[in-house]
C-alpha cells in the first residue's frame, strides 16, 4: 500500500494481488522475515531482558532506555535480512525492469553483496535503528509497564495469563502507530534504485501524498499483523520464562 499513488483498500489490494500473482505472493518474504525473526528478535528480547537487571525496573524511564540500547544492538544484526524482506514485499508492486526477483533470503544476500557492494546490506540503517528503539519501546517496555499496571489496580498474579494476553494487547495498540511512519520511510529507503523515490524530499512528498493520514498508511494491515503477532510472541515468552526460566541465587535460599 506504502508505493500506490492511488487511494485504495486493504481488501482490494488482497483481492488484486491474489487474482494477479495468485495466493502464495501474499507470502513473498517469508524466509527473510523468519530468519530476520530467529536472530533480531531473539536478540532484541535477550539484550532488554539484561538490561534490566542494572536498572531499577519500577522506573518507566530505565526501561526506555534499556529498551532503546538493546534495540539498536540488535538492529545491527537485523538490517541485512530486513532489507531483503522489504524488498521482496515491494518487488510485484515495482516496474518489472526494476522488479529484483529474488528468490530468497539467501540469494537476496548474496546479490546484494556481489551487485552493489557489502555497504548496501546496511542500506537505511539510520531508519532501522530508529525503528527498532521504536519497537522495542513500544513492545518490551511497554509490555512491562501495561503489566505492573494491571497487577496493581486488578489484582493479578505474575503468572496468570489474561494478565499477559491484556498486557500484549496493549503494548501491540501502542506500538503500530508508533512505529508506522518509520516504517514507510525505511521501506522507501531500502528501496532506493527502483526508479523513483531517490531523494529525502521525494520520499517525505509522496509520504504525504494524501496528506497527514498518509503518515499512517497501511496501518490497517499492520495492526491486524502486530496485534496477533505481539500476543503469541509475549504469550509464549512468559510461559517459556515461568517454566523454564532461571531463579536468582537470592531465591533459591
Amino acid at each position: 500500500m506504502m508505493f500506490l499513488k492511488k487511494d485504495t483498500t486493504m481488501i482490494k489490494l488482497t483481492k488484486t494481488a491474489i487474482q494477479r500473482h495468485g495466493f502464495i505472493s501474499l507470502y513473498d518474504g517469508l524466509s527473510a522475515q523468519l530468519l530476520r525473526q530467529v536472530t533480531y528478535t531473539t536478540m532484541r528480547f535477550h539484550l532488554y531482558d539484561l538490561g534490566k537487571r542494572y536498572v531499577n525496573e519500577e522506573e518507566f524511564l530505565h526501561k526506555v532506555c534499556v529498551a532503546s540500547v538493546s534495540g539498536m544492538m540488535a538492529a545491527g544484526v537485523g538490517i541485512p535480512f530486513e532489507l531483503i524482506n522489504t524488498r521482496m514485499h515491494v518487488d510485484r508492486a515495482l516496474k518489472v525492469k526494476y522488479r529484483r526477483n529474488y528468490r530468497n533470503v539467501f540469494d537476496g544476500l548474496y546479490r546484494v553483496w556481489r551487485e552493489e557492494g557489502f555497504t548496501a546490506l546496511y542500506t537505511g540503517g539510520f531508519s532501522s535503528f530508529f525503528r527498532s528503539t521504536v519497537v522495542t519501546i513500544g513492545q518490551n517496555a511497554m509490555y512491562d509497564q501495561s503489566k505492573t499496571m494491571y497487577m496493581h489496580y486488578f489484582k493479578l498474579g505474575d503468572d496468570c495469563k489474561v494478565l499477559h494476553l491484556l498486557s500484549s494487547l496493549t503494548a501491540a495498540i501502542i506500538c503500530a502507530p508508533l512505529v508506522q511512519p518509520i516504517e514507510i520511510y525505511k521501506t522507501m529507503q531500502m528501496s532506493k534504485g527502483s526508479g523513483h523515490l531517490n531523494t529525502t524530499s521525494e520520499k517525505l512528498r509522496f509520504m504525504m501524498r494524501f496528506g497527514f493520514r498518509g503518515l499512517f498508511r497501511g496501518i490497517a494491515p499492520s495492526m491486524l499483523r502486530m496485534i496477533p503477532y505481539t500476543i503469541i510472541m509475549f504469550l509464549l515468552y512468559e510461559q517459556i520464562r515461568l517454566n523454564f526460566g532461571y531463579y536468582a541465587e537470592d531465591d533459591l535460599d
